[in-house]
């Protein structure tokens, strides 16, 4: 994606009901990890967002939805990136959720 965007994060619970949020990211990654934060943060949806598989992005831009597979994302995290820019933008998502859990 490159630039910041507007997108809607879904995911669905375990009875089939939808979840949204809306965050700003500049790729799908971060746009996951945003979402993702967002859900932990929330009471009605912090244990249901860990039981899902994948997370639905719709960047608004040119409007295009895009799955994140919630296991891909994390070992996506815990790699040390293509190199020192890719290494701090994954460390900075990380510590993102991380954040999330402390609070």
């Amino acid at each position: 994606m490159g630039r910041i965007h507007r997108c809607t994060v879904r995911f669905s619970n375990a009875h089939g009901a939808g979840r949204a949020t809306e965050v700003e990211a500049s790729s799908l990654s971060e746009a996951a990890c945003r979402g993702w934060a967002k859900f932990k943060s929330s009471d009605e949806t912090f244990d249901e967002s860990y039981r899902t598989e994948e997370f639905i992005i719709e960047v608004h831009e040119g409007t295009k939805t895009y799955k994140v597979k919630l296991e891909k994302l994390l070992a996506w995290l815990d790699n040390r990136g293509r190199g020192p820019a890719d290494g701090l933008h994954r460390k900075r998502l990380r510590k993102l959720l991380d954040a999330n859990l402390d609070g």
